[in-house]
């Protein structure tokens, strides 16, 4: 065993993917090392390297921007020294314009108008070009200075000093302006104007890097020269000042004679930082190269590798299309080996779970048969629960309109809708032997109630009969009260079973359900009237065993009688019945209730 064997972890002799990656990963961290070591040294110097050159072309600038504007001070104020060496009158603005107009060829064309201006109010006494006199600097098309600032120039300057004021001018000229206090007039200045739009306008000096631009701005971040900077001067008391936005560099230095302007250096990052560019692509190609080599290493060495994983890869591929009998065996001990391992393990797994899913298949086509019978049985029973209901709330709609002749015809398929059936049938057989018997009770009663007043004298005679005979009427009225109470309760129990199905069921039986609630109220209604009807017979009844002689007063309970029956018949009028139900009441001397079909003694 080698000492490398010896030092190096089991967990990485058996692992080929542990010993890959070990390898590339010391490579990398080598290469990546050393070449980041080079490189943040090369880019410190690199950089500093361009700031220096920045710096250096700055100030460079400065000195030739300061040099350049002492120039034209210095042309400016020797044509004041003219105007007082030659004694040019100052009332005579026509002499002075004249002047400034011939001086203007005689100086340098950086310079392209002269004006004679008052320092206090701003207007032109005179001027190279007549078009500005009586113009105001403060407030014109010409040169507009701000007049703070210009006062505060004038008051700074003192006699004999000089000094450069920017002025807005349209869009593309500046002004350089001299304080000069003659004898004539103390309070005169004389400006020198400049055309910052021609293309040779200040020092020319080459820059020391490609694509590099130079210009001047005001305190006020205003152009006096160049192209403008992309960025404004920044809030600093330093004399130099370098700084970067986007992608370019700037460099600000103060012009020395001039407090008030700033030569600005704009420098495109691209080229500025060309060679430091190079430098680093450079360095990423090294790596690049490096990252190949580790590549061709990986592929000489991990080719006995990507065999076998094909060979696994096409014997998962016959598994996978169906073929679990493939031999899956391989003599290494690292993740090939283990993964041949697993793909072994994963097929016995798969074997049974096919199994598995065989016999669960068949169970569940199974259960969906019997569901799909059961589903096709409910949807049967559904269906014909609601024909049953339709058929069954259509006979209660018309039994609740008085139509008692109506029958639920039980089919014998479902036996509680059978039950609700032969139920409803019996109360309504008996309901509507009970409202025969009430037709042919109201009917007697009017008659009986008629005889009583046609024959007051022959009852007069036979008072005990009478009494008897209303006696037998209050006790039929009381059976009848009786009956219609037992009706009255079994179409309660109807109505709440009905209820109960139609919540179960989901059947609409709403407008049957009022239908024969109504009904059950006419009953209630029928049995209270037959209870008057009772009390009354029975105090007729009284009346006529202890006052026999009172005709007059047994002829009004008679007209009573008669004014009962009348509201009852009214109701009992809305029902319609089978003949076979309808009984005949006998309140004369024999009593009893008879039905059609009966006969009596006199009959034969």
């Amino acid at each position: 065993m080698s000492g490398i064997e010896t030092i190096t972890p089991d967990f990485i002799q058996k692992s080929y993917l542990a010993k890959l990656i070990l390898a590339i990963s010391v490579v990398i961290l080598l290469t990546g090392a050393v070449g980041f070591y080079f490189y943040q040294g090369l880019d410190s110097e690199l950089n500093n390297q361009v700031d220096r050159e920045i710096e250096a072309s700055t100030v460079l600038q400065e000195n030739a921007y300061d040099n350049w504007f002492s120039d034209r001070l210095d042309e400016v104020g020797s044509l004041g020294e003219t105007i007082s060496e030659e004694g040019i009158q100052f009332q005579d603005n026509g002499q002075i314009s004249d002047f400034l107009y011939n001086q203007q060829f005689e100086i340098s064309d950086q310079i392209s108008n002269l004006h004679y201006v008052s320092a206090t109010s701003g207007d032109v006494v005179a001027s190279s070009d007549r078009n500005f006199e009586g113009t105001n600097f403060f407030d014109s098309d010409g040169p507009t200075f701000d007049k703070k600032a210009f006062e505060q120039e004038v008051q700074e300057t003192g006699q004999t000093d000089r000094f450069v004021l920017p002025a807005q001018y349209g869009s593309d000229k500046m002004a350089v302006a001299v304080l000069l206090r003659f004898p004539q007039n103390d309070n005169a200045v004389l400006i020198g104007e400049i055309n910052t739009s021609r293309d040779v306008v200040g020092p020319r000096i080459e820059q020391s890097i490609e694509g590099a631009a130079t210009g001047v701005i005001s305190e006020d971040d205003n152009l006096v020269i160049g192209n403008k900077p992309e960025i404004s001067r920044p809030n600093s008391d330093d004399e130099f000042i370098r700084t970067e936005t986007g992608d370019n560099l700037y460099a600000y230095q103060q012009v020395s004679s001039q407090g008030s302007l700033y030569v600005v250096t704009e420098t495109p990052k691209s080229s500025a930082f060309e060679v430091r560019d190079i430098v680093g692509q450079n360095f990423g190609l090294t790596l690049v190269f490096a990252f190949l080599f580790l590549l061709a290493v990986i592929g000489t060495g991990g080719w006995v590798a990507i065999k076998n994983l094909n060979t696994l890869a096409s014997k998962a591929e016959e598994m996978g299309e169906g073929d679990l009998d493939v031999e899956l065996e391989t003599s290494r001990k690292d993740e090939i080996g283990v993964l041949y391992d697993e793909f072994d393990k994963m097929r016995g797994d798969l074997k049974q779970r096919i199994s598995e899913a065989e016999e669960a298949r068949n169970e569940a086509e199974s259960s969906r048969k019997e569901a799909e019978v059961a589903r096709a049985e409910a949807e049967e029973m559904s269906s014909y629960l609601q024909d049953r209901a339709e058929e069954y709330s259509e006979i209660m709609r018309q039994v609740g309109m008085g139509d008692m002749t109506r029958r639920m015809t039980p089919d014998g398929e479902e036996e509680s809708m059978d039950t609700i059936a032969e139920e409803f049938n019996d109360m309504i057989e008996e309901l509507e032997k009970t409202t025969g018997q009430l037709k042919s009770y109201v009917d007697e009663v009017e008659n009986a109630g008629a005889e009583v007043e046609q024959s007051a004298e022959t009852v007069r005679d036979a008072s005990e009969q009478v009494a008897e005979s209303i006696q037998k009427i209050s006790d039929d009225a009381y059976g009848q009260k009786e009956r219609l109470q037992v009706i009255s309760e079994t179409m309660d129990q109807v109505l709440t079973e009905l209820e109960s199905m139609a919540t179960v069921e989901g059947v609409d039986l709403g407008d049957a359900l009022t239908n024969l609630q109504d009904i059950a109220t006419d009953i209630n209604e029928i049995a209270e009237l037959s209870e008057e009807t009772m009390a009354e017979s029975e105090r007729v009844a009284g009346a006529a065993e202890e006052q026999a002689a009172e005709l007059n007063e047994v002829s009004e309970q008679a007209n009573d009688l008669q004014r009962y029956a009348e509201p009852l018949r009214d109701i009992l009028g809305r029902f319609e019945t089978e003949a076979e139900h309808e009984f005949v009441f006998s309140v004369g001397p024999t009593g009893g209730a008879q039905s059609p079909t009966s006969h009596s003694p006199d009959d034969e």
